[in-house]
């Protein structure tokens, strides 16, 4: 008698043959790599969505990713006047920390000294030039704090130096001279349990998008996907910037995200007028520039492409772009209105920033973008 092949070696696997299995379906070796990229993209999310509360709220403000701290953001983008919050972001899974966590320090395993995390971020604060500046200095931990509030019973998702009981305070008092010498805590401190859930974070950051449009701009469309894809872009493109500036302006321009930066986002994705609208002007103004029909056809495709490009594209670059043809084209509107395309034409091109015309490569695809933005303010009217 014939004995069945499964029988003749090691028992059949029958799972491993079948269709649509996942040759990898094995117990991973490490995880850390992942759970690292998680913890990170928490921090740049909740720095998204301080931007959008800020937004909401104030038309001046500038937010900065790991500068001193893991989030700073300045009240105004004038020197003079502006004050700073600094955010060190912790996304952990533990037990709520009290006020032992907060101030014990870890054994070394270096020759290095170690602080513990509260008296690290007051090391990063203390004789700076900018403490007289700090409105607050937020310790935000996503597990939340378990620490003895003066008045029994409340439970703050915000909790204050003065919100702590007596004993409490004197603990933390006594454990930072320990590890700092005699330093007081300053009052700036504050200790948050963030409503951004650890989970989800891109979804909800997208909805708070939506809800900051729709008070901006009610009524428009919009694609809040995308705005959401070019803010945090750019945060971890900013994020990523290692250097030090000691010019204002170039930390903001290098590091910074203002309020000036989100309203142009915002505004370039709520676009109502689709290309269809334009067709008609379209071919009016290429009849009136007297362009061969070869440069025609290679100015109809520039536009289609620079249409696509405002609403798709996803840097700040592209937006700084059509920022700048907007300008050059309301800077001689009255000269469209009062002498036609032609002289607009030539006077725009005069006076478009050189840096915008590279940007934009050829001369189709500048008169293109040009004839663009005119057309979208003369359908605004």
């Amino acid at each position: 008698m014939i004995e069945s092949q499964g029988m003749l070696g090691e028992e059949l696997d029958t799972e491993n043959g079948s269709p649509g299995r996942n040759p990898l379906a094995a117990a991973q070796r490490e995880r850390a790599g992942a759970q690292t990229f998680e913890k990170y993209e928490y921090q740049y999310h909740w720095a998204l969505c301080r931007i959008l509360g800020a937004h909401e709220n104030s038309d001046d403000y500038v937010v900065f990713i790991e500068l001193h701290e893991d989030v700073v953001l300045a009240t105004s983008t004038d020197e003079s006047l502006a004050r700073f919050e600094f955010n060190q972001i912790k996304n952990v899974n533990a037990t709520p920390w009290n006020q032992k966590k907060l101030t014990s320090i870890p054994k070394s395993t270096t020759k290095k000294n170690s602080n513990s995390i509260l008296g690290k971020m007051l090391q990063g604060i203390r004789k700076k030039p900018f403490f007289e500046k700090l409105n607050s200095l937020d310790l935000v931990a996503t597990c939340g704090f378990k620490l003895p509030p003066k008045t029994d019973g409340l439970k703050l998702s915000i909790i204050s130096i003065g919100d702590l009981h007596d004993e409490c305070l004197k603990d933390i008092q006594a454990a930072i001279d320990k590890e700092l010498g005699s330093y007081p805590i300053p009052r700036t401190l504050r200790f948050i349990t963030p409503d951004l859930a650890t989970t989800g974070f891109q979804d909800v950051a997208i909805g708070r998008i939506s809800k900051l449009v729709n008070i901006k701009a009610p009524g428009a469309m919009y694609d809040s996907s995308t705005i959401y894809r070019v803010l945090i872009d750019d945060l971890h493109r900013k994020g990523t910037v290692a250097f030090d500036f000691t010019d204002w302006k170039n930390l903001i321009k290098n590091k910074g995200t203002t309020h000036g930066d989100v309203e142009r986002v915002i505004s370039s994705y709520t676009e109502k007028k689709g290309l269809e609208a334009f067709e008609k002007d379209l071919d009016d103004i290429l009849k009136d520039l007297e362009l061969k029909s070869n440069k025609r056809i290679q100015v109809r495709r520039a536009f289609e492409r620079y249409h696509n490009a405002v609403r798709l594209e996803r840097s700040l670059i592209a937006i700084d772009n059509q920022q700048a043809v907007k300008n050059a084209v309301e800077h001689n509107f009255e000269v469209f209105e009062k002498q036609g395309v032609m002289d607009f034409m030539n006077l725009t091109l005069e006076i478009l920033p050189e840096a915008t015309k590279k940007n934009l490569v050829n001369l189709e695809s500048i008169q293109a973008a040009i004839i663009y933005e005119l057309l979208s303010k003369c359908h605004e009217k």
